[in-house]
């Protein structure tokens, strides 16, 4: 049985909705997975730089709503060099890997029974991912609706044997031909099955089918399984890393 913190939120156990705070179209709070006190900062275009006033007006929105943390998503250099300018510090860093469709697509392999990941079954991606990333790092239901919805054209897929099960899924977008493995998560028992390279390999295909030039995809750094699999797959890890960093919003009030 995995431990009480893994399984899905029940939805009378839910808080209030989280009272998105907004500096533009482009830089906006959301409530961190899993933890009311935790405000994300989302970076909606990620060609844009974070602009300093609308930062530190963000800042100010999470002290007044009694926000213990801003915790970044993951960042690009100059925007990251932006937040740590204002007091966040680093937790985190990424590697950032890209594929290009100009070389081989790695073979499907015919195991893995792949279905589409319909919104009736986000409640057991998101136990899977919890125990996937554990509660620092997992998302919700409500997150992963907002990464189906953050690329123009999107692909759900799940692995499981049944109309609800899901031990393993990737949810993938494209914007104009740039292709996106966005989140992949396999439950713990079913890890080193060949699962996330059946998801992976398929999220590839359809970009491909589509039209991409290439696929990026970020994971930690002190991630190995993760980097051995998609540089198995084809991946070639770039220089330029990715930041998640994180105020402690208590030491700016």
């Amino acid at each position: 049985m995995q431990p009480e913190r893994f399984q899905p939120v029940d939805d009378e156990r839910r808080r209030r909705p989280f009272t998105t705070a907004s500096a533009s179209p482009t830089l906006r709070l959301n409530e961190w997975p899993f933890d009311p006190t935790i405000a994300m900062l989302v970076q909606a275009d990620h060609t844009i730089d974070i602009n300093s006033d609308e930062l530190v007006s963000l800042i100010d929105r999470a002290s007044s709503m009694g926000v213990r943390k801003i915790r970044t998503g993951a960042l690009r250099a100059t925007s990251a060099e932006q937040v740590i300018s204002h007091g966040f510090h680093v937790i985190d860093e990424l590697a950032l890997l890209k594929f290009h469709f100009a070389a081989p697509l790695p073979q499907m392999r015919p195991e893995g029974g792949l279905r589409h990941l319909r919104r009736r079954h986000l409640r057991n991606a998101e136990a899977v991912d919890l125990e996937a990333f554990g509660p620092k790092w997992g998302q919700n239901r409500e997150a992963l609706r907002e990464t189906q919805r953050a690329t123009l054209h999107s692909r759900s897929r799940r692995c499981g044997d049944d109309q609800a099960a899901v031990i393993g899924f990737a949810l993938s977008g494209y914007t104009n031909n740039v292709g996106y493995l966005q989140r992949l998560a396999v439950a713990q028992r079913h890890q080193g099955c060949g699962i996330g390279f059946s998801l992976s390999c398929d999220a590839l295909h359809w970009m491909h089918q589509r039209g991409c030039d290439h696929a990026l995809v970020n994971t930690s750094l002190q991630n190995d399984n993760a980097l051995a699999l998609y540089k198995q797959i084809g991946f070639s890890q770039l220089s330029e890393r990715l930041t998640i960093a994180e105020l402690d919003v208590s030491t700016t009030s």
